[in-house]
């Protein structure tokens, strides 16, 4: 070929981009990502999965052994789990356990008193999960490390608390000293 003849578009040698990645590459490169970004959103909805089975294993079982028991019981193994969490997790120049327990008590039901008192349901019962999240976040209010076996088993406690009280006293509520 000599210089006068012309190649048409397409034809010849690729070019490089600006960043010396051929177009092509660059493709191949987009489709790569896109790929590994979704098995990545299907190893993590598998592992969702799995926490989740685990948390409805461990809140059954802690819920079957508390729901007979009375109220007062309830809140006396609640204290004792939050104080165990704790003191597991503690931090240096954190608050002492007692106060970091009744912190807890005290956002969970401010935290609680729209789902279980201004539910639209009539039984009033708010569902395990939301009983959960906001479990997470009185503890998270405390700066208390749990761990989803943690949150589990202080969710099967609030859930047998409330179904051992009336909606009307549960709502009544300010502190769980009231409960004898």
């Amino acid at each position: 070929m000599n210089a006068d003849t012309r190649v048409p578009a397409g034809l010849g040698k690729r070019r490089a981009g600006p960043t010396g990645a051929y177009r092509n590459d660059k493709v191949l490169l987009t489709g790569l990502q896109i790929g590994l970004l979704a098995l990545m959103a299907l190893y993590q909805a598998r592992a969702r999965a799995e926490d989740s089975a685990r948390f409805d294993t461990s809140f059954k079982r802690q819920y079957e052994q508390v729901r007979s028991l009375a109220p007062d019981i309830i809140v006396l193994e609640l204290r004792d789990r939050i104080e165990l969490v704790a003191s597991r997790g503690s931090q240096v120049n954190a608050a002492s356990y007692e106060r970091r327990v009744r912190g807890f008590e005290s956002a969970l039901l401010r935290n609680l008193d729209a789902p279980v008192c201004k539910s639209a349901s009539p039984a009033g019962t708010p569902s395990p999960a939301i009983i959960a999240e906001n479990v997470k976040l009185a503890a998270n209010s405390q700066s208390l490390r749990t761990s989803d076996e943690d949150v589990a088993e202080l969710s099967a406690l609030t859930q047998g608390l409330i179904d051992g009280l009336t909606l009307s006293r549960w709502c009544r509520l300010k502190s769980l000293d009231e409960i004898r």
